[in-house]
């Protein structure tokens, strides 16, 4: 049976011609990828956006976390000094 979770994540790659990327989190084993059609609000991220992430196990072994819905959480971003 797959895992999956939510948890808070921070997108490290985006790529606007694919509309997609991957995100990493603490709590995950591994990189999770992201398409833009489980964006909730917005239609691209940019790396060091920090999301709030759905994510499941997939049979794919070049991408075994797959996100299921992306929060962006402008409340948690971080800036220099903070």
């Amino acid at each position: 049976m797959a895992r999956s979770g939510s948890t808070i994540g921070t997108v490290i790659r985006w790529d606007d011609a694919s509309h997609s990327g991957l995100i990493e989190a603490p709590d995950l084993p591994g990189a999770c990828w992201v398409d833009r059609s489980v964006l909730d609000g917005d239609d691209v991220l940019r790396a060091g956006q920090v999301v709030e992430v759905d994510w499941t196990e997939t049979e794919q072994g070049d991408a075994p976390l797959s996100a299921t819905r992306v929060v962006h959480r402008p409340d948690l971003q971080t800036g220099l000094g903070g």
